[in-house]
């Protein structure tokens, strides 16, 4: 499938967001709590306080590219099969990073837990296990999410797959906004045992972008031969930079604890408005370097967590003092590593296992 390049540019700005949001949440392995009165970390603290709503675009992303090439032809079975080669092989290398954690010190590593991560269901509707890297929540959710839909374009008679979307949809963010009052956070928490924030999240996010494919496949010849007036053009430049201006704000910036629901209505139409292309902010965000930036965010996703947990615990803790004299070098030390292993995830996991395993299963 040709990638969308501008959308691989919000992709790449929501995978930045999340990474910076957990170098810096209230955990004792972070330097924020490690050292708590540094004016640097807590700076950072307060401006992405809010980035865990990156998952959200993810969501609504997936649920789009869900319905942009669906293929009616694909069995339930190959969908499973090629999601699992998709997310479990990086999965795998994540938890051995997690296992020289261990040998290191850092924790407990957790057989079964980690098991059922390997295999996509640690939260498969309701959390099940946590493993120790628990931010794998969102492919477990992820997973889940996107068979149920694929389930309802395959098997839903077409009169009915709209209207079920979208009552999933409202449902889940309904539930959300009962529970939650819109909050979208504490993602692992089950609620009378299946309710579970995160897969409501997913259900939520992955339904509104299912509709969103929906609504612009159905109509993509229209919007192509559309070329607006000059006026026209300027004004949807201008929504463009506000929608853009909202979501960075709401990410980078510190603010009111709002209602989360919000920030999917804003993402929602600047997504929205960078499918079509017609405004001068998407159009020059349409570049090459996103797609290539863009191949390395799953990676980056699975394996950031546990190498910031490592160093916070194994590095940080123990030399205190070095930390307090070089508040800036830590941080820079944790993204090279990152952006080191991420970069090995991509090239010798990520791609090679795809490739070896589509041709040996994919049929």
């Amino acid at each position: 499938m040709t990638k969308i390049k501008n959308i691989e540019f919000l992709r790449t700005f929501l995978i930045i967001a999340i990474v910076f949001h957990h170098m810096f949440i209230n955990r004792s392995w972070c330097l924020c709590q490690i050292v708590p009165n540094n004016a640097f970390y807590a700076f950072m603290k307060s401006h992405i306080a809010f980035s865990y709503n990156a998952v959200e675009g993810f969501f609504i992303i997936a649920g789009f590219l869900l319905v942009w090439t669906f293929k009616n032809s694909l069995s339930v079975k190959n969908f499973i099969i090629k999601k699992y080669i998709r997310l479990s092989p990086v999965i795998i290398f994540s938890l051995i990073i997690c296992l020289i954690g261990t040998i290191l010190g850092a924790f407990h590593f957790n057989i079964i837990a980690n098991l059922l991560t390997a295999l996509l269901l640690n939260q498969f509707v309701a959390d099940i296990a946590i493993g120790q890297n628990p931010i794998l929540w969102f492919t477990s959710v992820l997973f889940a999410a996107l068979l149920i839909y694929f389930c309802i374009l395959k098997f839903a008679p077409k009169d009915f797959q709209k209207p079920l979307i979208t009552f999933l949809f409202i449902m889940s963010y309904a539930l959300l906004e009962i529970l939650q009052h819109g909050g979208f956070n504490k993602p692992l928490k089950n609620y009378d045992f299946i309710l579970n924030i995160g897969f409501l999240r997913g259900m939520g996010g992955i339904g509104l972008g299912c509709l969103i494919g929906e609504f612009f496949k159905s109509r993509q010849d229209k919007f192509n031969s559309f070329e607006p007036p000059a006026a026209q053009e300027i004004m949807l430049t201008v929504l463009e930079a506000v929608t853009l201006g909202v979501v960075v704000w709401w990410l980078c910036f510190p603010h009111i604890k709002y209602n989360n629901i919000l920030f999917v209505f804003w993402f929602t139409i600047l997504f929205g408005l960078f499918i079509i292309k017609k405004g001068y902010i998407s159009k020059l965000l349409d570049k090459d370097i996103w797609v290539f930036l863009g191949k390395y965010q799953y990676s980056m996703y699975v394996v950031h967590y546990v190498i910031i947990k490592i160093f916070g615990i194994v590095l940080w803790q123990k030399n205190l003092v070095w930390v307090l004299y070089h508040p800036v070098l830590p941080v820079i030390i944790m993204l090279l590593t990152i952006m080191t292993v991420t970069a090995f995830s991509y090239h010798c996991v990520e791609k090679p296992c795809a490739e070896y395993l589509k041709e040996k299963f994919i049929k």
